[in-house]
């Protein structure tokens, strides 16, 4: 038998380790990084509640087969959905649509954006007023946006076939109907929606360029281009990294401009996944396989986001080592 003052040490070390653990536990709760998780556990709960569900749901509903044209199917579980997943070429097709779609947004947006940014940094008078101008269509739904584009893109009365009435050896078009130029359209309308995203984040990066560098260029009678291409572009790359990926997300997830539009026509010629997934739901009453598009974008959805929180993470390293 161990001595009794050695049982009363091992007593007294086991209350002071618990002791210690419930102060610890106490600090962190109400210091540290566990009063951060008590104060988004409302929020956490509600977006489990709104988004996790579903989600789970959805998972649910790919490996069934409710479709409402065979009712009678329902209930048959099975990995069937997904074989027809990598087996029917309009998903494949609707995807690189997406990727076409999500790098004619992502490239345009940017170029508009830095030209925009650009402009405005240098303008002196009304530049409060430009700057509004250049963020009005981020204030506007992209169903309004959508609704707006498509009066315009009108063949019989829009303004545009209007204004190339007055341009030598140009004609109008049917913008949204034939298959040439329905998808051209599409981008151009999501550009106009989505570059003051860009514009934001790279008026705020050439602000923060130290102006003594464009002075010292100009000693050295550097011309304009030059100053851009090994100055400005430089200075702007962690923020440029950023704002693709960020337009990547967006580009390859929007729906509402691309569904009013032209609802996937001419011809499939616009039918992105996400409109694909709508369309087979609402439109061929197709919910399982529906679900099974969903999870396919989410997973790419997935690869974009982790893709974008590693270039943050690796961006801010490299900033940290500067």
């Amino acid at each position: 038998m161990e001595p009794k003052s050695d049982a009363t040490g091992r007593a007294d070390a086991a209350i002071a380790l618990r002791r210690r653990r419930w102060v610890a536990l106490r600090r962190s709760l109400t210091e540290g990084g566990g009063f951060v998780f008590l104060m988004l556990l409302p929020a956490l709960f509600v977006v489990g509640a709104v988004i996790g569900v579903p989600m789970l749901r959805a998972v649910e509903m790919s490996f069934n087969t409710i479709n409402f044209r065979r009712p009678a199917m329902a209930g048959t579980y099975g990995f069937h959905n997904y074989g027809k997943l990598f087996e029917d070429p309009d998903t494949w097709s609707a995807v690189a649509l997406s990727a076409i779609y999500m790098f004619g947004t992502v490239v345009g947006s940017v170029a508009l954006a830095l030209c925009a940014a650009l402009l405005t940094r240098r303008i002196v008078r009304f530049r409060a007023f430009w700057r509004v101008v250049f963020l009005l269509p981020w204030t506007v739904p992209a169903v309004v946006t959508a609704l707006v584009w498509g009066v315009m893109y009108d063949g019989n009365f829009g303004i545009i076939n209007r204004l190339l009435d007055y341009v030598p050896f140009m004609t109008g078009a049917n913008w949204l109907i034939d298959r040439q130029t329905a998808f051209p359209a599409l981008i151009v309308a999501q550009i106009w929606n989505e570059f003051p995203v860009a514009y934001i984040f790279i008026l705020a990066g050439l602000h923060a360029i130290p102006e003594e560098l464009y002075e010292a260029a100009r000693i050295d009678r550097a011309r304009a281009i030059q100053q851009f291409w090994y100055i400005t572009v430089p200075q702007l790359r962690f923020i440029l990294a950023v704002v693709v990926v960020l337009l990547m997300i967006m580009g390859f997830k929007s729906f509402p401009i691309i569904y009013i539009l032209t609802g996937g026509g001419p011809a499939g010629a616009t039918e992105t996944l996400t409109v694909l997934t709508f369309n087979t739901a609402f439109r061929g009453l197709d919910f399982s396989y529906a679900a099974t598009l969903g999870i396919l974008a989410l997973a790419i959805s997935v690869i974009l986001v982790l893709s974008y929180l590693r270039l943050v993470a690796r961006l801010q390293h490299e900033r940290g080592g500067q």
